[in-house]
């Protein structure tokens, strides 16, 4: 088994997906799935590689490194670019909730916002998301 086999076995387990799971979700057949796992298929191309991050929700660069297709990142760099991906999902679920708009989405309103206020953010809106959740389980 190649190195990146076991990487993309034990990402597809990790996420509780048989290989045949994978398979439909990724668009790739579950044969050549079981041949990289197995090492009996080249390096994929970045284009499989792609599809196969999405679906395992790991970074497309990650798995690119792993494959050897780039440099792997420092470690500072990696947990930056995890960052930028949460920050994304975050505005992507902003987007399909109509709360795009919404002042927190302007970076020019950060400008100016102590340490302290940004704190003050977190804990209101762990107090929004707490009563959010509390109303969701009493209907």
């Amino acid at each position: 088994m190649s190195p990146f086999g076991q990487q993309l076995r034990e990402l597809r387990r990790a996420r509780k997906l048989t290989v045949n799971q994978l398979a439909v979700y990724s668009g790739i057949s579950s044969a050549t799935i079981s041949k990289i796992e197995n090492g009996k298929r080249g390096t994929p191309k970045p284009a499989t590689i792609k599809k196969l991050a999405a679906v395992l929700k790991v970074p497309y660069e990650n798995l690119m490194a792993a494959a050897g297709h780039i440099q792997a990142f420092p470690e500072e760099i990696r947990e930056a670019s995890e960052g930028y991906q949460s920050v994304y999902e975050i505005y992507q679920t902003a987007v399909t909730r109509g709360a795009e708009h919404l002042p927190i989405f302007n970076s020019q309103k950060w400008e100016h916002l102590s340490k302290q206020d940004i704190e003050n953010l977190s804990k209101y809106f762990d107090f929004l998301s707490s009563e959010a959740k509390k109303r969701a389980s009493s209907s």
